[in-house]
């Protein structure tokens, strides 16, 4: 039986060769991200742009309600016994 060689622990690629595509690998990653976040972010200009739906299953869209003054009531507190109201200027 033949002993176990060890092989020289040198690596055969030059320290550059393996800088260059590491480098290339990290453009490649940052590109691919840039392109991500430019084709899947939102193309709302503002606010009124929004469509929602009222209460009985209508779309409405929110430019109707530009430069009104809305009223919301929220309850706070951890009982819910607290009401307060907000003017709000949209």
């Amino acid at each position: 039986m033949e002993p176990l060689t060890t092989y020289p622990l040198k690596c055969s690629v030059p320290k550059a060769r393996v800088f260059v595509v590491f480098l290339s690998m990290v453009l490649c990653t940052v590109m691919l991200c840039l392109l991500q976040l430019k084709f899947l972010k939102p193309k709302i200009k503002d606010f009124y742009s929004f469509e929602v739906k009222d209460s009985r299953g209508r779309t409405v869209s929110l430019e109707k309600y530009r430069g009104k003054i809305l009223q919301r009531k929220s309850l706070g507190g951890i009982s819910g016994s607290i009401s307060s109201t907000q003017k709000v200027n949209l």
